[in-house]
């Protein structure tokens, strides 16, 4: 819906438009290092199979290589070193998109680093692109989330935001407002009768009202061509267009997991209370469109980007606005969506409100705490192209598939 539209939500709403100072510290971080490693690992799919991947993994600590790679996060101004050494004995590359200063190229064996400041607050994608098919190495495994918070994300009534609204209302001054009016309506509108939207902290991955869905796909063959003395290449994978025509993935997976092994994990499965909105960074990582549907909420779309040119060119008043691929877009229509778009290399932000599902009856008894509904309350979430909830070539619903569940009325909220 347009900003004009949102703001009959009420006046309380429309008071608190303005663009104010962020909660936390609106002090950039000083330089922040990230090490991470290029190393050989194995993943178990869905249906018991191991197949070798490529993975990063977090130099220093003690979690070992991922599929895919760690949440990286920064506060936005912030310098970053991002050191990369590659254990491979092929070279790798490393880039975020948007940040064309994050570009390395890391040759087998050696170790590199580049140092860039934290841009626009939002979701990127960090990954390998270095391979002549440019795909091949981010699908085998090489891929993660790299994600900036803002230095004044917070609205005039303080409710925190993922972006910084100053820098939104420089470009697009009904994107600021719009985004400021849904959240100010969380615990203050009917409709929203809960808590605040609270973000997850720079040294978490996930926290309970905000997670990271990575999709991608494996197609096996490609991970036969992983071997100690280096990746095989054959024709199939000469070039882009060669591995486009040859990818046939036999598994569809969320933060690298699939079906019911999807079922219970806190990074993916959303589980809170009537009114605790909750963020949703998706990342298409592979090279499947997605068409992700959740049931009992509709969610609000509040930003995208795109690793290359869709052709989606917001526009402010009646001026096109240009992008570059990766830019942070932040909507100026906040959409109410059943089922959002994932195309290959794209970014959606999403808010599933946690409002009461509109087949609950007795609304009001719901909402404080008399109703009889079984808690949890469970709700699906899956994927509207068929082939994305499927593994294995028809083993349904084992794919990109999972659920959210609710645990009861709002007074429940946690602390």
């Amino acid at each position: 819906m347009r900003r004009r539209e949102f703001v009959t939500l009420g006046a309380s709403v429309v008071a608190a438009h303005g663009i104010g100072s962020s909660l936390v510290s609106a002090q950039a971080q000083s330089t922040v290092t990230i090490q991470l490693a290029i190393v050989d690992h194995r993943v178990e799919t869905i249906d018991g199979v191991s197949v070798k991947v490529l993975a990063f993994e977090t130099v220093g600590t003690t979690v070992g290589p991922r599929v895919p790679g760690p949440v990286l996060r920064v506060r936005e101004g912030s310098s970053v070193r991002i050191v990369v050494r590659n254990l491979r004995p092929e070279s790798h590359g490393f880039v975020i998109g948007g940040i064309p200063s994050s570009r390395m190229t890391v040759p087998a064996g050696a170790t590199r680093e580049v140092t860039f400041t934290a841009p626009q607050a939002g979701t990127y994608l960090y990954h390998d692109d270095s391979h002549v098919s440019r795909h091949l190495y981010r699908l085998l495994g090489l891929h993660g989330a790299f994600v900036v918070h803002p230095m004044n994300g917070a609205t005039a009534a303080n409710s925190l935001t993922p972006y910084s609204l100053d820098k939104v209302a420089a470009v697009d001054p009904d994107a600021a407002a719009s985004i400021s009016a849904l959240f100010d309506a969380f615990g203050t509108h009917s409709r929203f009768p809960g808590g605040k939207w609270v973000p997850a902290r720079l040294d978490q991955e996930y926290r309970h009202q905000e997670k990271i869905w990575i999709f991608s796909e494996i197609d096996p063959k490609f991970n036969r061509l992983i071997r100690a003395t280096g990746i095989d290449q054959p024709a199939m994978v000469a070039s882009s267009a060669a591995l486009l025509l040859s990818w046939v993935p036999r598994y569809f997976t969320i933060n690298g997991r699939s079906g019911y092994d999807l079922a219970h994990e806190e990074d993916v499965v959303v589980k809170n209370y009537i009114g605790e909105p909750t963020l949703l960074r998706t990342i298409c990582a592979g090279l499947c469109h997605h068409a992700t549907h959740i049931h009992g909420n509709h969610l609000f779309e509040l930003a995208h980007s795109v690793l290359t040119d869709d052709g989606f060119i917001p526009a402010t008043g009646n001026a096109p606005r240009t992008t570059q691929p990766g830019d942070v877009i932040v909507h100026s229509s906040i959409w109410e969506r059943d089922v959002w778009p994932s195309w290959p290399m794209q970014i959606r932000d999403m808010l599933l409100p946690l409002e009461v599902p509109p087949d609950i009856p007795d609304w009001d008894r719901f909402v404080n705490g008399a109703s009889q509904e079984p808690f949890p309350l469970r709700f699906v979430m899956h994927d509207h192209c068929e082939m994305g909830t499927t593994a294995g070539g028809g083993n349904y619903p084992q794919g990109a598939v999972t659920h959210w569940e609710i645990h009861g009325p709002y007074q429940g909220v946690r602390a």
